[in-house]
């Protein structure tokens, strides 16, 4: 009777351990909510497409699954590649617990990018300088756009229009250009320097330039091509 009773009381053991193990398993688990995931996606999609202003937002199409994870450090690895910023994105993912694969998710998103750009105030024609005084600032979805917006500074006054632009029309970047500081045909001031010895002579442009860049110059006392480095609109130093 008494080993009985032995036997007994260590069953009674065994499945006590095994519920309390359960318990303490269930305990270190918890549930990612859909909110944590979208951050996740979010925080890991600017940092795929180099999205350094604006605002990112996440919307699942469908409702994401429940996904149960133990405690830890939670990231998130992509398993395709997304090239490029897309309203609509198809991403497959794994979710990692301490660098540890924990489960693979495949989740059709949709995305909007919240960023400041530029508006005109009133149409722009073709080859216009651009002006900050005629245009101001206002936040949009950039994803909804045909092509990317222009986020560069107005007043640096070396922008000009590529094509018409109406007014109340973002810019983009296919509508821009540099405006060059030398244009092809210009007569210009090239110096040639040696040392502390500096000579100036006239030349004409056979290209158009832009600030800090270089273009090929004809001295106009001979028929011999040099290339300079654009000063300003009207000098250039010659590099060899």
């Amino acid at each position: 009777m008494r080993q009985y009773f032995l036997i007994f009381r260590t069953v009674l053991a065994v499945i006590s351990i095994g519920l309390f193990a359960g318990d303490a398993s269930q305990s270190v688990q918890r549930t990612i909510s859909a909110e944590e995931l979208s951050g996740l996606l979010e925080q890991s999609l600017r940092t795929q497409w180099k999205i350094q202003d604006g605002t990112l937002n996440i919307e699942f199409e469908r409702t994401p699954p429940a996904v149960i994870v133990p405690q830890g450090e939670i990231t998130l690895r992509w398993t395709t590649q997304i090239q490029q910023p897309n309203r609509r994105v198809y991403p497959q993912f794994e979710i990692r617990v301490d660098g540890q694969s924990v489960t693979s998710l495949a989740l059709p998103i949709r995305v909007r990018w919240v960023r400041e750009v530029w508006i005109t105030d009133s149409a722009l024609a073709s080859q216009a300088p651009l002006s900050a005084n005629s245009l101001q600032r206002q936040s949009m979805d950039v994803l909804s756009l045909n092509g990317s917006a222009w986020s560069g500074d107005p007043a640096a006054e070396d922008w000009m229009t590529s094509s018409p632009v109406p007014a109340g029309g973002v810019l983009m970047e296919r509508s821009l250009r540099r405006r060059p500081t030398i244009r092809r045909g210009d007569t210009i001031s090239a110096r040639l320097e040696e040392g502390a010895l500096s000579v100036e002579f006239q030349a004409v442009a056979l290209e158009d330039g832009f600030r800090g860049g270089t273009l090929k110059l004809r001295s106009a006392l001979k028929p011999v091509e040099l290339k300079g480095k654009v000063i300003n609109e009207t000098v250039v130093v010659v590099v060899r």
